[in-house]
C-alpha cells in the first residue's frame, strides 16, 4: 500500500466510527445507489419492451414501480446524507480529541517552534475537510461497489452465456480501479508540488513587492523580473503535470467505462429487451469508475490537511506509570541550546527531599530555561533530568504532572474567578483556601482575577500549584513585585508544604531561606552550600 493510502485508512481507522452508524450509513448509501441504478435501468427497459406493444396492464404496473421507486429515491437519499453526515461529524470529534491529546504533550520548545498563533484554528480547519474523506469518498465508493457487484451477480444469473458477460464486466471494472487506486501516489505528489511552488511564489511576490521600488532605482530591474520568471515558471510546470495526471484519470476512467459495455458483445443470442436492460445495467456499473475517481479526487483534495496533521504527530516512548519512590532529584551533564547556542552547561547538581534551591543568574543567563527542563516541559539537548533515578522522559505526563508543579513568571491563569481557577482541574490534596489565607490573600467567591494585582495572581498561582500536594515545585521569581511581608509569607508556607522547591530568583530573602544556591552566571551551572 502507498504511503498516500495507508495515511487515508489511517484518518479512517483513527475516527473508530460506532459501528451503528457505520452500518447505517453504508445501507442507506447501497440503498440509494440501488434505488438511482433501478430507476435507470428499469426506464430503458420499458421503452425496450414498450416497441413490442406489451398490454396496457404490464406497461402501467411498470409504470407505478418506477414511480413509486422514483418517489422514494429522494427520502432514501436524504437519508444517507444524514447518515453520512453523522458519522462524518463523529470522525471530526473523534479527530479533534486526538489532535488535543497530541498537541497537549507537545514540550515547551515544540510549541515556541510554531510562532504563528493560529496553529490550532489551522488543524481544527483541515480536522473539518477531513470529514469529507466519509461523505464523498468512503461511504460513496463503497455502496457503488456493492452496487455494481449486484449488479454483475444479476446479470449472471440470466441463463446460459450471461456470466461471461458479468465476469468479464467484474475483470474491467477491477481493472480500471486498480488503476486509478495505482495512480493516487503522483497525483497527491503533483498536488502537493503545486502547493510547495504555489507557497514559493506568493513569497516572492511579498519580497519583491516591498524590496522592488529600491531595487528598481538601483538598476536591478532584470534581476527581479529573472526572480518572477523563474518562481512562475516553477510553478506553471507543477500546474501542467498535475493537470497531466487529471486527464489520465479521466481518460482511464472513459476507457474502463467504453470496455465495460462493449463485454456485451460476448453476450448470447436474447430479446431486444434483454439486451438493452443488459447495456444499461453495464453502464450503471460502470459508474464504479466515475465514483471511484471522484473518491480519489477528494483524497487528493484532503491530502494536504491530512498530511499537515500528520506533521503533528509526535512518536512517545513506553512511559512509566508510576512515581518513584525517592524524590531525589538529579542533573547528569545538562546540556541547553537556544538557536544552536549553548545556554546551560550542568554537569552534575543534586536536589534532595525537601531541599529549597535558589537558581541566580543575570537576565538571560538561562534561569527559566532551566526551570522548563526541570519541569519536563522541554527535552535537553544532552543529559538527562532524574528522579529517583528515572529520567523525566520515561514517567508518564499525568503522573509527571501531578507530581512537578511548574508557575512561571507570568502564570497565565485563564480569566475568571480566582477561587474557581485554584480548583479548576486539580485534584485537591491540601486546602487552598487555607494556603490563600497565609499568603495574605482572603478572596470572596465572587473575586475575578482580573481584579487582583500581578502580586496577588501570582499568589494564587503559587496555591493553585501547591493544591496537588507535589513533590517538585518550580517557580520563576516567585517573590516579584511583593514586599517583605508577602515574600515571608510565601516563603512559611513553601516550608510547611515539605515539597522539593527550586526557585529562580534575583531576591536576597529568597536566596537566604535556601540551603543551596545555584549560580548560572556565564551558562555554567556551579553549586553554593548554605
Amino acid at each position: 500500500m502507498s504511503p498516500e493510502l495507508a495515511r487515508v485508512v489511517r484518518w479512517l481507522r483513527r475516527a473508530r466510527p460506532p459501528r451503528r452508524d457505520l452500518l447505517v450509513a453504508l445501507g442507506a448509501g447501497i440503498v440509494a445507489t440501488l434505488t438511482q441504478a433501478g430507476l435507470f435501468v428499469g426506464a430503458l427497459g420499458l421503452l425496450a419492451a414498450s416497441s413490442g406493444r406489451p398490454g396496457l396492464a404490464a406497461v402501467g404496473a411498470t409504470l407505478v414501480v418506477i414511480e413509486l421507486v422514483a418517489f422514494l429515491r429522494s427520502p432514501i437519499r436524504f437519508a444517507e446524507r444524514v447518515t453520512s453526515h453523522r458519522l462524518g461529524f463523529a470522525a471530526v470529534a473523534r479527530w479533534r480529541a486526538w489532535l488535543i491529546r497530541t498537541l497537549g504533550a507537545w514540550p515547551w520548545r515544540r510549541w515556541r517552534s510554531h510562532g504563528r498563533g493560529d496553529l490550532l484554528e489551522r488543524a481544527l480547519r483541515d480536522t473539518d475537510e477531513l470529514q469529507d474523506l466519509w461523505l464523498r469518498a468512503a461511504i460513496p465508493a463503497t455502496s457503488v461497489a456493492v452496487t455494481t457487484i449486484a449488479l454483475d451477480v444479476l446479470l449472471a444469473t440470466w441463463g446460459s452465456g450471461w456470466w461471461r458477460v458479468a465476469l468479464v464486466a467484474l475483470i474491467l471494472q477491477a481493472g480500471g480501479a486498480v488503476a486509478l487506486v495505482a495512480a493516487l501516489p503522483g497525483t497527491v505528489r503533483a498536488d502537493a508540488d503545486v502547493r510547495r511552488w504555489r507557497g514559493d511564489f506568493q513569497t516572492v511576490l511579498v519580497e519583491l513587492g516591498a524590496a522592488g521600488p529600491a531595487l528598481t532605482l538601483l538598476g536591478s530591474r532584470p534581476y527581479l523580473e529573472d526572480r518572477l520568471a523563474s518562481a512562475r515558471d516553477d510553478l506553471t510546470r507543477a500546474e501542467a503535470v498535475a493537470r497531466q495526471r487529471q486527464r489520465r484519470g479521466a481518460i482511464v476512467g472513459v476507457m474502463a467505462s467504453v470496455a465495460i459495455v462493449a463485454s456485451l458483445v460476448l453476450a448470447p443470442p436474447a430479446s431486444g429487451t434483454r439486451l438493452v436492460v443488459a447495456a444499461a445495467m453495464l453502464l450503471s456499473s460502470s459508474e464504479l469508475i466515475a465514483a471511484l475517481r471522484s473518491a480519489l479526487d477528494t483524497v487528493v483534495a484532503v491530502s494536504a490537511g491530512a498530511e499537515r496533521l500528520e506533521s503533528l504527530s509526535t512518536a512517545t516512548p513506553p512511559t512509566d506509570p508510576t512515581w518513584p519512590d525517592s524524590r531525589v532529584l538529579v542533573i547528569n551533564d545538562l546540556v541547553l541550546r537556544e538557536e544552536g547556542d549553548v545556554v546551560v552547561r550542568a554537569p552534575r547538581a543534586r536536589a534532595g527531599s525537601g531541599a529549597r534551591i535558589a537558581v541566580v543568574g543575570p537576565s538571560g543567563s538561562g534561569k527559566s530555561t532551566l526551570l522548563r527542563v526541570i519541569a519536563g516541559l522541554d527535552a535537553p539537548d544532552g543529559g538527562t533530568v532524574e528522579v529517583g533515578g528515572v529520567p523525566l522522559h520515561e514517567l508518564d505526563e499525568g503522573v509527571l504532572r501531578a507530581h512537578v508543579a511548574y508557575v512561571p513568571t507570568d502564570p497565565g491563569l485563564l480569566d475568571g474567578y480566582a477561587l474557581d481557577l485554584v480548583r479548576l482541574g486539580r485534584t485537591l490534596r491540601r486546602d487552598p483556601l487555607a494556603d490563600l489565607r497565609t499568603l495574605g490573600l482572603d478572596l470572596e467567591p465572587t473575586s475575578h482575577l482580573t481584579a487582583l494585582s500581578r502580586g496577588e495572581s501570582a499568589r494564587v498561582a503559587l496555591a493553585r500549584a501547591l493544591a496537588t500536594g507535589p513533590s517538585i515545585v518550580l517557580l520563576d521569581e516567585p517573590t516579584g513585585g511583593l514586599g517583605r511581608e508577602d515574600t515571608e509569607a510565601v516563603l512559611a508556607l513553601l516550608d510547611a508544604s515539605g515539597t522539593t522547591v527550586i526557585a529562580a530568583t534575583h531576591d536576597p530573602l529568597v536566596m537566604a531561606w535556601s540551603d543551596e544556591v545555584w549560580d548560572l552566571e556565564g551558562g555554567e551551572l556551579r553549586r553554593t552550600t548554605r
